[in-house]
Parts: structure tokens; sequence; C-alpha cells
């Protein structure tokens, strides 16, 4: 009976998620972006301050997008910088591949694509969360793309046992289309989900005010939000595999400065992974938020923005 209700309920919430998700991603997006060719898909831009400055990249965790960056754009302009942030596939408004994949160098090769486009060859890049994986598989394969890094509770995975790269159980399960497509459409782009998920990657419930969570949830209706974020869902429960990022020995010889900002009661990424990540970069700095969990950024805001003007005074 229980699994009979359950079934219901999840077909339920799918016809929704069909019915909801209908918007142009195109004719959507704010008009404070733009598209740029970014390899195999199209990446919505958004870009503050003065073109011929240093550029600083941000890129977004799981679930959120560019306009979630827009304090910190600003803190960077103020600091001197171009700020471009990026809505990473299949989140936001970008495009999604029309392959459905999502790897690790697949997202790198995006991303470094998309700085091509855009006429840059060189960064100081800003990444959160599950964001910062493909980053450092980008300047992993080109580290001359680097000016300096600053990673936010940064989801690499570094203290897991290293496998040979392939699919786990979990992962095996998701592939199954109806499966992920299901979790997908029912929490993951749910609006009626939405408090509930910025509630539970972060240690200060009340900061997931109304304004974030709205923010959060503006792309949701988008074309296809659940489909291409069901070819995804995968990726975020992958083992430590063989990749650039994925080998300890790699990080140890990077070139160009790092800065790790972390919540200090983050239970999704523990301090522990921070003070792991740091002792394998013997230059990188470490600045603890307290009282922040997961993200910093919208818990803490004051004690972030100034985390981040006093990383970037340092290069």
């Amino acid at each position: 009976m229980v699994s009979s209700v359950a079934a219901i309920a999840i077909a339920f919430t799918w016809q929704q998620a069909k019915t909801r998700q209908i918007q142009d991603r195109v004719s959507a997006a704010p008009r404070t972006g733009t598209y740029v060719a970014a390899d195999d898909a199209h990446i919505f831009v958004q870009r503050l301050g003065d073109p011929g400055a240093p550029a600083m990249v941000f890129i977004h965790g799981t679930g959120s997008w560019s306009e979630t960056w827009r304090r910190s754009m600003e803190t960077a302009v103020k600091q001197g910088y171009y700020a471009v942030a990026l809505d990473l596939p299949p989140f936001g408004y970008s495009i999604p591949p029309a392959n459905g994949i999502y790897t690790k160098p697949r997202q790198a090769a995006r991303l470094l694509a998309a700085l091509d486009s855009l006429g840059i060859r060189q960064a100081t890049w800003v990444a959160h969360s599950f964001g910062a994986a493909p980053v450092m598989e980008a300047l992993m394969i080109d580290p001359r793309r680097a000016r300096a890094v600053v990673l936010v509770d940064a989801a690499l995975g570094l203290e897991s046992a290293q496998t040979d790269g392939s699919d786990n159980r979990v992962q095996r399960l998701l592939r199954q289309r109806w499966i992920a497509e299901a979790i997908s459409a029912t929490f993951l782009t749910n609006p009626a989900f939405s408090q509930k998920l910025l509630e539970s990657f972060i240690t200060e419930k009340e900061k997931a005010a109304y304004e974030w969570v709205e923010l959060y949830q503006q792309p949701l209706n988008l074309s296809d939000s659940y489909q291409h974020i069901a070819l995804w869902l995968p990726e975020l429960v992958g083992d430590r595999g063989q990749h650039r990022s994925d080998h300890v020995a790699n990080y140890a010889g990077l070139p160009f400065p790092l800065t790790l900002i972390w919540g200090e009661t983050d239970s999704v990424t523990p301090l522990s992974q921070a003070q792991h990540l740091q002792s394998l970069m013997p230059n990188a700095q470490l600045v603890v938020i307290p009282k922040a969990g997961h993200i910093p950024q919208i818990e803490e805001t004051a004690k972030f923005q100034e985390a981040l003007a006093a990383a970037i005074r340092q290069e």
C-alpha cells in the first residue's frame, strides 16, 4: 500500500515537472547575461566591470547558477577585476550538451572553451562545492589559465579511496533514466523542495531566506530541466577515479596560489577536507568562516566577502 502511494506521488510530481518546465532557455534568460560557445554546449555568462581589467571567473556548485555570485562579483569589481560568472551545465540557463556527458574532463573542456570564446586567457578562479572539481580538472590540463584560485567548501573527494573509475552501485542505478528522472523531477527540480534542499546544505537554517530560495528556484521552469539534471546525477555520487584532479600527487606541483574559504560547521564537505587539501599544497591559505556551513556566501555574507576581498588582495 505504501509503495503504491509513493509511486502515485512520484508519477504526479513527474507529470508536474513536464507541465511546468516549458520555458525556452534563451528567451527566459536574464538580460544581464549572454551566451558563448563552449565546446559542445552554449554557456550562459554574466559579466560585471571593465573587460580590460584582470578577469575573475566564478563557478557555482550543485543546483546553483551565476546570479548567486552577484555580491561576490561586485566585491571583485571593487578590487579592480572584471567579474565573469558562468552557468555550468546542466544548471542555470546554459544550453546543455546533446550528448548528456558530464564527466570532469568534459566539464573542464567546456569551461576552457567558454573562456576562449570570451577572449580570456588567464583568470583568477573562484569555485564553490561541486563546481571545484571541473575547475581543478581544467587547471591540471592547462595550469597557465590560472593566476590564482579560491576554492569555497570544495567537493573534491580527495580523502576517499581511489578507484579505477568504474561506476559504483549507486551510479549504475542512476544510469537507469527513469530512476534518475524520477528523483530529479520529484526533488531536485521541484520548487516545493527548494527550501528544504537549501536548508540541508547550511548550518544557519534561518539564512535560507525567501529571496535566496526564490533565486535558486528561478531556472527550475526551463524546458526539460529534470531530464538534463538526471543525466548529470550519476556524476554527483561517483567515487574518486582516475581523472587528473583525482590524483592527490597532482596538487603539490600546481604553480598558482590557492586560498581555501571554508564554513566552520560544514557537514557536506567537513573542515577536515580543507585541512587535507591544504596539506597537499603547502602554499595554500585556509580561511575559516565561523558558524557557517557549506554555503558561507549566504550564511555569513559579510564575513565571506571580507575573506574573498582579502584573498584577492594577496595576489
